[in-house]
């Protein structure tokens, strides 16, 4: 499988956070976007797994802080 390509981790993320398409950044700091909150998580983890059949940990929210980081772990998930 091809890596998972960081455009489509950021629009899954936009859309667990509900933000407008376009609006978080590939290197912005998920701390600090608005809706990345416990309910934004479930809602990401749970579109990654439906998409990519591999389920995030909270270790790996914890420590992907960006969605390039998200992108390459989610990569190393599926195996790509």
């Amino acid at each position: 499988m091809t890596p998972v390509e960081t455009r489509t981790v950021t629009e899954l993320l936009e859309e667990a956070t509900m933000s407008d398409p376009g609006t978080i950044a590939p290197d912005a700091s998920l701390p600090d976007v608005e809706g990345w909150d416990s309910m934004g998580m479930v809602m990401f983890i749970s579109l990654v797994t439906e998409r990519y059949g591999v389920e995030l940990s909270a270790h790996d929210i914890r420590e992907c802080t960006t969605a390039e980081a998200m992108a390459s772990r989610v990569s190393e998930l599926v195996g790509g």
